[in-house]
């Protein structure tokens, strides 16, 4: 036993290193790179495999995020302001028309209109209604879609200028300020300017569309100029195209009235003179105008309509038929 305790306060001497000289520092250089290199591979093999847990990681978590925005948006039918950025970033698709796909954007733009006029009404529980204008939005979504589509068919395209122009004449004819008109827009529409210049926009290139592919109203608008030079009343040509036109006679608004520029085109004619085709705001159609008489601030005056048609004919009926 004494033996052992003996031996076990006996200090090994350690080993003192080597003196390194010019003889012995390559020696010395090997010997520490091979001790480095026991370590080598075992790090290599952590890292790749810190990489391979790093990348199912996040793909996992890109997964879980894609199935849970498709449910927001595709089962919950979220309408949040967070969805409506997600779509507005991300072409993604709400419904299809001959092949070309509505995005959700456009739907929620108008959507979310839709419901916050039912919120400020108190009405926004009411499933029914709420149901009924998410189709309406959907419809309207549609149009927008099969407009883009005729649009590039067609090489139509609607500047930003025109899109101002607009709203520029819509503030105009409401005879409201700027930031009047703004705070209307707001109030009634809940959009904001650059919502509303989308939407004005998606209406001028229906309207474009509308008039561009409309041959039937087209030949219709060139027959009535003919009927026209040849003497005869819009009372006669109403008569002879019987419903292929929407005819008016002795209508009396305020000369302020705001149609779309009508009144002001027929206050712009001499009496009895006739002035068509005449494209007003609305965009639905050519119309032929008349003055009849402007007593005070009351214009009294007659037009015949051409409406437009195809546009619907045909948006109707793919949608039927899909």
């Amino acid at each position: 036993m004494k033996n052992l305790l003996n031996r076990k306060d006996k200090k090994q001497p350690k080993e003192l290193p080597k003196r390194i000289t010019n003889d012995t520092v390559a020696q010395h250089r090997e010997k520490v790179l091979a001790a480095g290199r026991k370590h080598k591979y075992p790090i290599q093999y952590t890292k790749r495999r810190l990489v391979w847990i790093t990348m199912f990681v996040s793909v996992v978590i890109l997964i879980v995020f894609v199935i849970l925005g498709w449910a927001q948006l595709y089962v919950w039918k979220d309408t949040s302001d967070i969805a409506y950025r997600i779509t507005k970033i991300l072409p993604l698709p709400v419904a299809n028309i001959d092949g070309e796909n509505a995005e959700y954007s456009d739907y929620l733009l108008y959507h979310r209109s839709s419901l916050a006029v039912l919120q400020s009404q108190g009405q926004a529980d009411q499933k029914d209604k709420v149901k009924f204008y998410q189709n309406q939005s959907i419809d309207k979504a549609l149009e927008v879609a099969y407009a883009k589509k005729l649009a590039r068919e067609n090489n139509i395209t609607v500047d930003d200028k025109k899109v101002q122009d607009l709203i520029k004449k819509q503030q105009e004819s409401s005879k409201l300020s700027q930031s009047a008109y703004e705070s209307v827009v707001k109030d009634n529409l809940h959009w904001s300017m650059d919502e509303l210049k989308t939407a004005m926009k998606y209406t001028l290139l229906k309207q474009e569309v509308s008039f561009k592919i409309d041959k039937t109203a087209n030949n219709l608008a060139s027959d009535i100029k003919k009927r026209l030079q040849e003497g005869k009343s819009l009372k006669d040509i109403a008569t002879e195209m019987g419903d292929k036109v929407q005819s008016v006679f002795d209508l009396s608004v305020s000369t302020d009235n705001s149609d779309g520029g009508l009144t002001k085109a027929a206050m712009s004619l001499t009496k009895g003179k006739i002035s068509g085709p005449i494209k007003t705001l609305s965009g639905d159609g050519y119309y032929f105008v008349t003055l009849n008489n402007i007593e005070g601030n009351t214009v009294n005056y007659s037009y015949v309509k051409v409406p437009l048609t195809e546009f619907n004919n045909q948006f109707n009926y793919l949608k039927k038929k899909q």
